[in-house]
C-alpha cells in the first residue's frame, strides 16, 4: 500500500515525493466557532488537535461570502468576475480551467466527495465520490443534504491504496455542516453560550446558536473519522491535510457580506515532516491562492493568467508575509440576497463598496420564516427588541442599511460595527484603498461595480 511503501523509503526520498492532498471543506463555518480559534464554549476536539499538529492560519479569506462563487474561486484560482460564477447557482465561463485539469495534468487523481455546487461539468469534471449520508426521517433537512458519509470515504481510501498506490491523490471532502438547517441541539446549554456582538441576545437567538454549535460538533466528529481513516490506510505521513470552510456562518452581518465575519475562514494545514506542528501564520491570504499552491506542491510551475499565487513559502514557514491586500465580492443569490458588495482589505483596514445603497437589505435569515428556531423566527425577535433597546436598534440598522462606502478598522473593531468613512483622519487611507479597489475592478472586468465605484 502507499503508506507502507513510503514508510520504507529513506527520509530524503519521502521528502522529495509529491504529497497526497486532502481538503476538508466545511460549509458556512466562521473562525469564531472553533476551540483552536479561541471559542471556549464549542466542542471541536478533532479540529483543535489538528491545529496542534500543523499550522493554523489566522488571516485566510474567502473570495466571496457565498457558497458557489467561493468554491469556484477556490477551484479555479480566479476571482468570481473572471471565472464567471458571480451569483450563487450560476455557471463559470466555458473554457475556464479548474483544479481538475491543472492537477490532472500533473498525474493526480482529483476526486470530490459529497457536495459540488459548481458548474458546468466541462469546467469542473471531478471524479465524484458518492459519500452523502442518507436523510434522517426524524429530522428532514431542507436547503442541504444530511452530511458527509465518513464510512464511504474510508472505503474509497482503502480502495485507492490497493488499486492505485502509485498515483497521487487530491481528495476534496465537501461536508454540508454547518449549513442550515442545523441539527437539533443535544449538547449545549443555550443560556451559557457567549453571544457575539453581531447578534441580538434573545432566547430564540440562543436556541438557534446552540443548534449551530451542535452542527459544528457533529462535523468535528467526522473530521476525526477521516483522520483515522487516513492513518489506517497509510496516507497520514505523505498527505497534506487541510481543514477550511467556504465562507462564514449563515447569520446576519456574516454570510452574504464582505465583512470579516463573512469572509474570514478557518484554515489549518498538517503535513508531517514539512509543516511545523503547533505553528501559526498571520499572513494575509485568499482562497484563490489554494489552487496555485497545490499546483506547485504537485510539481507544476507557476500557473499563468490567474489571480491566485502559491503560498508554499508561508506553508513551510519560510515566509511570514504574503499579500498586502485581498479583495472580495458578493453579487447575489437569486432574489433573496440582493445586497451586492465589493471590498478591499489590507492588514488592518477594510473598505466596502455597496452597489445598491438605496435598498434595504434582506437575506435568507431575515425573510425565511419556516425554519424552526432559526432565521426569520430569530430575526423577528431582534427587530422587536430593537423597538426598545438602543443597542439592538443599532445592530438592526447596520444589517439593513448600508451607505455607498464603508471603512472599518478591523483591529480596533473586528466585527466591523463602526463605520469610519466620514470620520476625520482617514482621508489618505480611504483614497488609497479606493484607488486599489477601482484598479482591481477594472482588471477584473467588473463593469457594474466599476461604475458604482466612481460615485
Amino acid at each position: 500500500m502507499l503508506g507502507i511503501s513510503l514508510l520504507l523509503l529513506p527520509l530524503g526520498t519521502q521528502a522529495a515525493s509529491r504529497p497526497n492532498i486532502v481538503l476538508y471543506l466545511a460549509d458556512d463555518l466562521g473562525v469564531d466557532f472553533l476551540g483552536c480559534y479561541g471559542n471556549r464554549a464549542i466542542r471541536t476536539p478533532n479540529v483543535d488537535r489538528l491545529a496542534m499538529q500543523g499550522m493554523k492560519f489566522n488571516r485566510m479569506f474567502a473570495a466571496s461570502p457565498t457558497c458557489a462563487p467561493s468554491r469556484a474561486a477556490l477551484y479555479t484560482g480566479l476571482y468570481p468576475s473572471r471565472n464567471g460564477l458571480m451569483g450563487n447557482h450560476t455557471d463559470s465561463k466555458t473554457g475556464v480551467r479548474s483544479i481538475v485539469q491543472h492537477l490532472g495534468a500533473q498525474g493526480y487523481r482529483v476526486v470530490l466527495a459529497n457536495k459540488s455546487h459548481v458548474k458546468p461539468s466541462s469546467v469542473y469534471p471531478f471524479e465524484m465520490l458518492r459519500a452523502t449520508l442518507p436523510p434522517d426521517r426524524k429530522f428532514p433537512r431542507r436547503y442541504r443534504a444530511e452530511g458527509l458519509d465518513a464510512a464511504a470515504v474510508d472505503e474509497f481510501l482503502a480502495q485507492h491504496a490497493k488499486e492505485k498506490p502509485s498515483q497521487p491523490l487530491c481528495l476534496i471532502l465537501a461536508d454540508n455542516n454547518p449549513h442550515v438547517i442545523w441539527e437539533q441541539n443535544k449538547t449545549y446549554d443555550p443560556a451559557r453560550l457567549p453571544v457575539p456582538p453581531i447578534m441580538v441576545d434573545t432566547p430564540k437567538t440562543r436556541t438557534a446558536l446552540a443548534n449551530y454549535y451542535q452542527d459544528i460538533t457533529t462535523m468535528d466528529h467526522r473530521v476525526g473519522q477521516v483522520l483515522g481513516s487516513l492513518k489506517k490506510h497509510g496516507f497520514e505521513q505523505n498527505t497534506l491535510f487541510i481543514f477550511t470552510s467556504d465562507q462564514g456562518p449563515e447569520w446576519p452581518h456574516c454570510k452574504w457580506t464582505v465583512y470579516d465575519t463573512g469572509l474570514r475562514v478557518p484554515f489549518i494545514a498538517r503535513w508531517p515532516g514539512h509543516i511545523k506542528p503547533d505553528s501559526h501564520s498571520n499572513a494575509l491570504i485568499s482562497l484563490v491562492d489554494i489552487l496555485p499552491t497545490f499546483h506547485e506542491l504537485a510539481g507544476g510551475g507557476t500557473l499563468p493568467d490567474i489571480d491566485g499565487r502559491s503560498f508554499k513559502g508561508v506553508l513551510l514557514d519560510h515566509e511570514k508575509k504574503f499579500r498586502e491586500t485581498i479583495f472580495a465580492s458578493h453579487t447575489g443569490d437569486g432574489e433573496m440576497n440582493v445586497c451586492p458588495q465589493r471590498g478591499v482589505r489590507d492588514e488592518r483596514f477594510k473598505l466596502v463598496l455597496n452597489l445598491n445603497p438605496e435598498r434595504q437589505w434582506t437575506t435568507h435569515f431575515t425573510k425565511v420564516m419556516d425554519i424552526p428556531d432559526s432565521h426569520g423566527q430569530v430575526y423577528s425577535t431582534w427587530t422587536a427588541k430593537a423597538k426598545e433597546d438602543p443597542l439592538a436598534a443599532h445592530l438592526v440598522n447596520l444589517i439593513e442599511r448600508h451607505p455607498r462606502w464603508e471603512l472599518y478598522d478591523t483591529k480596533a473593531d473586528p466585527y466591523e460595527l463602526t463605520n469610519l468613512i466620514d470620520h476625520g483622519g482617514h482621508g489618505k487611507r480611504v483614497a488609497k484603498l479606493k484607488a486599489e479597489l477601482r484598479a482591481w475592478l477594472k482588471a477584473q472586468g467588473d463593469e457594474v461595480a466599476e461604475s458604482a465605484a466612481k460615485e
